[in-house]
């Protein structure tokens, strides 16, 4: 299966890095890789995320690298992850649709 980060799914990445980054270079990457880590195990079985609760409509699935929810949708070839959001914020539509680039 492939897996795609959207345009937003990298800029949050770049985001976290860059905000753990203020205090420690080192915890920084590390929380990068168990996002990384938890989208490829997620792939493996995409259908046993949680529904995202605030958008109930939309074909979305959620789980979890604490402190952070990663957001994806899948299809048969593909595994595409949509955002990734920290527990504490909330998760505006506008953060859903953004465009899509392959990797892995």
């Amino acid at each position: 299966m492939t897996i795609g980060w959207s345009s937003e799914a990298r800029r949050s990445l770049r985001a976290i890095r860059r905000y753990i980054a203020q205090d420690s270079e080192f915890y920084a990457a590390r929380m990068i890789a168990r996002i990384i880590e938890r989208v490829e195990r997620a792939a493996l079985a995409p259908g046993q995320g949680h529904p995202v609760h605030e958008y109930p409509e939309e074909p979305l699935k959620e789980v979890h690298e604490s402190p952070y929810r990663i957001i994806y949708q899948f299809s048969d070839a593909e595994f595409r992850v949509v955002t990734v959001v920290h527990f504490k914020d909330r998760l505006e539509r506008k953060r859903l649709n953004p465009g899509l680039s392959v990797s892995s």
